[in-house]
């Protein structure tokens, strides 16, 4: 897990001379910390990672444009540096392939040929055990495409 590395990776930057990338895992660091103390902490597993990773990444990229349209090109530079530290973070996401695979695997362990509506959620959270670098709005997307026919 990425918890166990931050520390590696925020010394090799700091020894390197990259004192923007060091702030970059700082900062991870300290999201993953408050999500760990958080009342009703759930625990910090490898999908909690991600989703966190991939929220930070999409903060600053949200940041990065909002500053390019008010004209402060300096601050938009620096959220596009953290977002691309972020993304070479971030693990490869799930393929539409794979998505559609385990929702047939879904399909076969609760015995049906067509998946109904009703199925959707426990279809999504089979997907998202099985696949915890897939993202929750494409699988949501795939599901009701694979509903709909």
């Amino acid at each position: 897990m990425l918890q166990d590395e931050l520390n590696k990776l925020i010394m090799t930057a700091m020894k390197g001379g990259e004192k923007a990338k060091a702030e970059v895992y700082r900062a991870i660091k300290s999201e993953f910390l408050k999500f760990k103390t958080a009342k009703d902490a759930k625990p910090l597993d490898e999908a909690a990672e991600i989703n966190i990773l991939r929220k930070m990444h999409k903060e600053r990229e949200d940041d990065a444009k909002l500053f390019e349209t008010n004209g402060r090109q300096d601050l938009a530079d620096q959220n596009k540096y953290e977002a691309s530290v972020l993304a070479e973070l971030l693990p490869q996401a799930a393929s539409e392939e794979d998505i559609r695979k385990q929702i047939e695997a879904f399909k076969q362990s609760i015995g049906v040929d067509v998946l109904e509506k009703k199925n959707m959620g426990n279809c999504v959270k089979f997907v998202k055990a099985a696949l915890p670098t897939a993202d929750g709005k494409t699988v949501s997307t795939i599901v009701m495409q694979v509903i709909n026919g």
